[in-house]
């Protein structure tokens, strides 16, 4: 039997990413501290069939390589590397997060 997790898979998506927005912080509800980011993501793959589609990742890291100033510095999209991509879903709607965003190396 044939699940919608089945279907649920970062590679899907492709490996060309850039960052379309500077970050948002995530705060924890009950602490109000930062647990991480939000970051607005365009798929820039040709080969995804989900090309130049829009989504937003959480960013699981207070810290990430690629810095809440080195996005906020660029007015352009970026492109970036995100690091152990996942996929979910809860209550029919998808979510996705990773560890890091890392600048992509061009070349």
């Amino acid at each position: 039997m044939i699940k919608i997790n089945d279907f649920i898979k970062p590679e899907l998506l492709g490996n060309n990413f850039a960052a379309v927005r500077g970050y948002s912080e995530v705060l924890d509800r009950e602490t109000n501290e930062k647990t991480g980011y939000k970051l607005d993501i365009s798929i820039q793959d040709p080969e995804s069939d989900f090309f130049m589609e829009l989504f937003t990742v959480k960013v699981k890291n207070v810290s990430p390589t690629l810095s809440y100033k080195d996005l906020e510095q660029n007015k352009k999209i970026m492109p970036v590397v995100l690091e152990n991509l996942n996929v979910g879903q809860f209550n029919g709607n998808l979510w996705y997060n990773c560890s890091d965003v890392l600048p992509a190396n061009k070349g």
